[in-house]
């Protein structure tokens, strides 16, 4: 036997035994996960096949940890066999993902003062499997009634009690504070959880209605929101639209629907309700095979669009589609949507190259960031991945002393990248380094050039402090270490930062205690450049991150959502503004052609956007553009990221004090 066949030998021999002794399997570390932990959560065994794929499937076979937890039993009243069954089920269908045979390690654990079950893939322990087996009847005559999940997420003083040997039982307050206990162990970059956006109550849910959905697939993830708020992090969220899926077009590449029929047909196996004879299974069929060629994703009112202008002429809007889970781009000198593809969750990022040509940032559901770049003759070029450091969150753009971009990236291992994005012919390549470490470092970093050229560059942490970084010297990856300006104090972030018309950077954020918009100005002066004036509160409150520029006079000018529904405030030369009403979303800020435009998501139904233009001081009539198309949603290429077959091996981090090995 080979040196290597012997380690691989003694490496599962060491995780069986450190199952086998008193203790929680908490998983890989980050390192071993390839910078992927993604935590799953479901309502019922095959939500995550028929929804959530390929993207699970894609995370596993890049080498990443994925963590998967069903809420429910999934017995639909018919008992533990039942129940059993469609939990093989759904192991085999991991085991086939991975690759893998079809060997778990079985074991109970404890989260919440409850009892779970758990199962680690043997020969691949960066997946496992966790069952709530919350009982899943339908509490009445079936559609239009409720379940035990989601009576309990819904009415004050119920509970759901679990299915198996244990006699447990959930409050709405026990599976939140469940659900936030697994989040904290975990330590995810991504969680993943079914659509709570559907407001059709659930007792008027109905099978096949239009933009309907399952009780306990909005209930599940309404509780995993609010886990999520008291488990925060820096992790990803990725939402994704369940049953509706089926009334939109198939987005997946043939590969990715091969796989994920391949996986669903191994777990229909073992459910009877599927497949009452598993040698003659022919699924998926009906529903299921509508769902297994679509993925979309909750793409949320609040996202912001990205404006820039064209080299071609005009300016482009940009947005993630409600409806195609794209990029989409619209020309205000054509006034038309184009779909750009690529499924995405996120918001887009758009900038320009010092040639005036437009690039355009996405992520995809693993975190790999993607870029599609304008080309003056053929339109736009491929998706291409930017670099290997895959994120959570898309990244801020920032513009050099010759024009060209670069960006602030927080990868998934918590560090913040500043990278140069580069074209050599057909291709897009970022160099990035690496800024000093910082503590509990929160997502919305910005970024603004000095007068001297020096980059700076601002976060938060989760404490509500402040802090700044500056480029050793002009254009170098040298960094100074943290600083914290004091007396800046922020409740959730809301950063914005520009360089006003003398030279000095003004900073922007939210008081931690009154959620006013403050202002801080670089101090002037040559010795003075490391030192602020007073922070000035301005007397108005705002939601998400502000837009900041100059405007038309060269003036500093921020924009912000008052609120969800609200209207938009403008400060600039010591006036407040206010623009538009029911809004959603942080506006998009760009000066253009002597004009200052303003957009933001209106209050519609329809993915729609006002535009506001001003031009020699005065409002134009605001116009609501069209929104994107429903179609036009494609995959992005097929990965090719090669990441060696390394086995994860267990230490001592690997242990936590609570659980024995007994079957689930």
């Amino acid at each position: 036997m080979s040196g290597r066949s012997w380690f691989v030998v003694l490496w599962r021999c060491a995780f069986l035994w450190g199952l086998a002794m008193p203790g929680a399997w908490a998983g890989p570390t980050l390192a071993e996960c390839h910078g992927m932990k993604n935590l799953v959560f479901v309502a019922h065994q095959d939500d995550d096949l028929l929804f959530m794929n390929p993207d699970i499937e894609q995370t596993i076979t890049s080498g990443g940890c994925v963590e998967t937890v069903y809420l429910t039993a999934a017995e639909r009243g018919e008992g533990e066999k039942y129940m059993h069954g469609r939990a093989r089920g759904v192991r085999a269908a991991y085991a086939v993902m991975a690759n893998s045979g079809d060997n778990w390690t079985e074991s109970v654990t404890e989260f919440g003062g409850k009892h779970q079950g758990r199962s680690v893939l043997e020969s691949n322990p960066r997946v496992t499997l966790i069952y709530m087996r919350i009982r899943d009847p339908w509490l009445g005559k079936g559609w239009g009634s409720l379940t035990p999940l989601s009576r309990t997420e819904s009415i004050v003083g119920t509970h759901a009690r679990i299915l198996g040997p244990y006699k447990d039982s959930y409050t709405r307050a026990e599976l939140v504070t469940t659900l936030a206990a697994i989040i904290a162990e975990y330590q995810p970059t991504l969680i993943r959880h079914m659509d709570d956006s559907i407001s059709v109550p659930y007792t008027s849910l109905c099978w096949r209605c239009i933009g309907h959905d399952h009780p306990d697939h909005i209930a599940s993830a309404r509780l995993v929101r609010d886990a999520m708020k008291r488990s925060p992090g820096d992790y990803g969220e990725v939402a994704y639209v369940d049953y509706p899926t089926q009334e939109r077009g198939s987005n997946l590449a043939a590969a990715e629907i091969a796989a994920k029929t391949a996986a669903f047909k191994r777990y229909a196996r073992d459910d009877y309700q599927y497949c009452p004879e598993p040698a003659k299974c022919n699924e998926p069929l009906g529903t299921a095979a509508a769902w297994v060629r679509r993925t979309y994703y909750v793409v949320r009112h609040s996202e912001s669009p990205a404006l820039t202008t064209s080299a071609l002429g005009g300016y482009l809007l940009f947005t993630t589609g409600e409806e195609n889970s794209a990029a989409n781009v619209y020309s205000g000198r054509s006034q038309n949507w184009e779909s750009l593809g690529g499924r995405t969750a996120d918001s887009v990022a758009a900038f320009n190259w010092a040639d005036g040509r437009v690039g355009v940032l996405t992520l995809d559901a693993t975190g790999r960031l993607w870029m599609k770049a304008q080309d003056k003759s053929t339109g736009w070029r491929k998706w291409r991945i930017v670099t290997s450091t895959r994120g959570a969150h898309i990244p801020r753009v920032l513009y050099l002393k010759d024009g060209s971009p670069a960006f602030l990236m927080l990868g998934n291992d918590g560090a913040l990248r500043y990278c140069f994005p580069t074209e050599q012919g057909s291709s897009t390549r970022a160099a990035c380094t690496s800024l000093p470490a910082l503590t509990n470092m929160r997502p919305g970093a910005v970024a603004v050039l000095s007068a001297d050229n020096h980059v700076k560059v601002f976060v938060n942490d989760w404490a509500g402090r402040i802090w700044v970084t500056v480029q050793e010297q002009s254009g170098v990856s040298a960094w100074h270490d943290w600083k914290q300006l004091r007396p800046a104090r922020t409740a959730d972030g809301g950063l914005a930062a520009v360089r006003n018309a003398r030279g000095l950077v003004e900073l922007f954020w939210r008081d931690a205690r009154s959620g006013n918009m403050v202002r801080m100005v670089q101090a002037s002066g040559p010795r003075l450049r490391h030192a602020w004036d007073v922070p000035q509160d301005l007397g108005f409150t705002y939601v998400g991150r502000p837009a900041v520029g100059l405007n038309e006079r060269g003036h500093v000018v921020v924009a912000a959502l008052e609120r969800s529904g609200g209207s938009l405030r403008l400060f600039e030369e010591h006036s407040l503004t206010t623009v538009g009403a029911n809004v959603k979303c942080a506006p998009a800020l760009l000066v253009a052609n002597g004009q200052l435009l303003l957009v933001s998501r209106s209050g519609e139904h329809a993915q729609t956007y006002w535009l506001w233009k001003r031009s020699e001081g005065a409002w134009q009539q605001p116009v609501l553009l069209s929104p994107p198309s429903q179609s036009g949603g494609t995959s992005y290429p097929p990965p090719t990221l090669d990441v060696p077959n390394v086995p994860v091996v267990p230490t001592a981090s690997h242990l936590s004090a609570s659980a024995a090995t007994v079957q689930p």
